[in-house]
C-alpha cells in the first residue's frame, strides 16, 4: 500500500457527515432522541411527583392516631414497653379495653380513619399447617391514609415485640432472649471459591453493567457500521461511486467513511450529551423545588425518631462496593478508545462487505458475519458475567469479539487488570491491521464489481492474485 492509495480520503470524509446529515431519516430520529432526553427526566419528575410526595411523607412521620387492641392470650401485650423499644409510637392511643370488634370493623368499613384494630389470636390450628400458631392481625380502614408501607413497619415492630413478650413469658432471661433473637445467616460456598472474596450484590451490580454495556455498544457499533455498508451499495448502485472514483483512490473510500462516520457519531453524542446536562438540570430544579422540604422534614423525623436508625452521608460513597473513582475516569477512557477500535474493526469488515455487494439484496446476506459474531460476543459476555466462573470470565476477556463488551467495565469495577486491556487492545489493532491490508489489496477491484456478490472465496482469490500491490 502506497501513501497515494489514500489520496482523497478526506473528500470521502466530508461527503459523508454532509450526506448523512442530509438525510431527512436520520436528522428526525436524531431530533427525536434529543427531544425524548429533554423532556423524560422533568416530565417523570413531574408525573411522579405525588408519588414521590407520598412516600417521602411517609418517611416523615405516622399517622396512625389510635390501635385498638383485642389480646386472645395469656401474653400480655404491654404497650408502655412497646413504645419504650418503638419510639416513632410513641404518640399512638393503645386502647385495650372495652374493645368493641364488631363496632371497630363496621367503623373501618364505612369511612377513613386513622386507627388499627389489632387481633392477636392464641394458638391455633391453621389450615395447612402442622403445629399450633399465635396469628396477628392488622386491620386499617377503606381509604385510609395509612399507607402499606407503615402497616408493614409497624407489622414487623408488632411481630418482634410479641417474640421477646412470649420468651420474658415463659421465663427467659433478657440476655438469653437477645441470643435468641440474634439474626443468623445462612450462606452455601463453593470449596473452590472459599479463597476468594466475593461480594454477591456486587457481582450482580457488576453483571447489571456487563449487560447494559454490551446492549448500548453493540447497537453503536452494528448501527453504525452497517451504515457504511448500506452507503457503499447505494452508491454503487446510483452510480455516484464512480464520479467519486474520479477524484480519490479506492481505498480512501473507505478510510474516509470510516473517519466521516466517527465524526457523525462524536457530533451527535455530543449534542445527546448536552441535551442530557439540560435535562438533568431541569429535572434536579423541579425535585429540588418541589421536593426538598419534604425530604428534609422526612430525614429529620427518621435521625430523631428513637428508633436506631441513622443516616451517614459520608458512609454513602463509592468506597462502599470497593470502587476506586480513579480507576472509574481510568475505565471512561479505556471505553472509549475500546468503542472506537471496535467500530473500525467492523467498519473495515463492513466496508468490505458493502463493495462486495450490488444490490441491497446482495448485503443482508453478505451481513450475517458481523451479525452473528457481535451477538455470539454479547452472549458470551453476558454469560461469562452471569455465571461469574474465572476460566468462562478469562476466555471472553481474550475473545476479542466478547473481550470488547466485558473488559472495560470488568476493568472499572476491579476484576480486570489494565494487562487485559492491553491484551484485547493488541488484539483488536492486529486484526484490525490485518483487515486494512487485506481491504488494500481487493478494495480497488472490489469498488468497479458489479454484478453477483463476491463471496469470501472469491475476496482470497482476488487477494492472491494483487500479490506485492501492499
Amino acid at each position: 500500500m502506497k501513501k497515494s492509495d489514500l489520496t482523497g480520503w478526506q473528500k470521502v470524509c466530508a461527503f459523508t457527515i454532509a450526506q448523512n446529515y442530509k438525510s431527512k431519516g436520520t436528522v428526525i430520529g436524531l431530533v427525536i432522541v434529543c427531544l425524548f432526553i429533554l423532556f423524560a427526566g422533568p416530565i417523570l419528575a413531574l408525573a411522579g411527583g405525588s408519588k414521590i410526595e407520598e412516600v417521602v411523607e411517609d418517611l416523615g412521620g405516622c399517622k396512625i392516631e389510635n390501635i385498638y387492641i383485642l389480646n386472645d392470650t395469656d401474653i400480655t401485650f404491654d404497650e408502655k414497653e412497646f413504645v419504650k423499644e418503638n419510639a416513632d409510637y410513641e404518640k399512638i392511643n393503645f386502647i385495650t379495653s372495652g374493645v368493641d370488634e364488631d363496632a371497630i370493623h363496621e367503623k373501618m368499613k364505612n369511612e377513613p380513619t386513622r386507627d388499627i384494630f389489632m387481633h392477636i389470636y392464641g394458638k391455633q390450628q391453621i389450615e395447612g399447617e402442622d403445629e399450633a400458631k399465635y396469628r396477628i392481625a392488622l386491620f386499617r380502614s377503606k381509604d385510609s391514609e395509612i399507607s402499606s408501607m407503615e402497616m408493614d413497619s409497624l407489622s414487623d415492630s408488632v411481630k418482634k415485640f410479641f417474640f421477646n413478650s412470649r420468651l420474658a413469658y415463659s421465663g427467659f432471661t433478657e440476655e438469653q432472649i437477645s441470643r435468641m433473637d440474634s439474626d443468623v445467616s445462612v450462606q452455601t460456598v463453593d470449596a473452590a471459591d472459599i479463597s476468594e472474596d466475593k461480594d454477591d450484590d456486587f457481582d450482580a451490580v457488576t453483571m447489571s453493567a456487563v449487560i447494559f454495556y454490551s446492549m448500548i455498544v453493540m447497537m453503536i457499533v452494528l448501527v453504525s457500521s452497517q451504515k457504511i455498508a448500506v452507503s457503499l451499495v447505494t452508491e454503487k448502485s446510483s452510480k455516484v461511486i464512480e464520479t467519486l472514483l474520479l477524484t480519490v483512490r479506492p481505498l480512501a473510500i473507505i478510510v474516509g467513511k470510516i473517519v466521516g462516520t466517527i465524526v457523525v457519531l462524536v457530533v451527535n453524542a455530543v449534542i445527546m450529551l448536552f441535551c442530557g446536562m439540560i435535562s438533568g438540570v431541569v429535572t434536579t430544579a423541579l425535585t429540588a423545588k418541589k421536593f426538598s422540604s419534604v425530604i428534609t422534614e422526612g430525614m429529620a423525623n427518621i435521625q430523631n425518631s428513637g428508633n436506631g436508625m441513622e443516616i451517614d452521608p459520608e458512609s454513602l460513597t463509592v468506597n462502599d462496593m470497593n470502587i476506586d473513582p480513579v480507576r472509574i475516569f481510568a475505565g471512561i477512557g479505556i471505553v472509549i478508545i475500546t468503542t472506537v477500535l471496535a467500530f473500525v474493526f467492523y467498519s473495515i469488515i463492513s466496508g468490505i462487505t458493502g463493495a462486495s455487494c450490488s444490490s441491497m439484496d446482495d448485503l443482508s446476506n453478505a451481513s450475517s458475519f458481523i451479525a452473528l459474531s457481535s451477538v455470539a460476543g454479547v452472549y458470551l459476555a453476558m454469560g461469562a458475567a452471569i455465571a461469574n466462573n474465572p476460566v468462562l470470565t478469562e476466555v471472553a476477556y481474550l475473545f476479542p469479539f466478547s473481550g470488547i463488551y466485558m473488559v472495560p467495565v470488568h476493568f472499572m469495577f476491579g476484576k480486570a487488570g489494565f494487562s487485559d486491556v492491553l491484551i484485547l487492545w493488541a488484539e483488536l489493532i492486529l486484526l484490525t491491521v490485518f483487515l486494512f491490508r487485506f481491504a488494500a489489496k481487493v478494495y480497488h477491484v472490489l469498488v468497479y464489481h458489479n454484478g453477483e456478490r463476491l463471496k469470501l472465496t472469491n475476496l482470497l482469490e482476488i487477494s492472491k492474485s494483487q500479490k506485492g500491490t501492499v
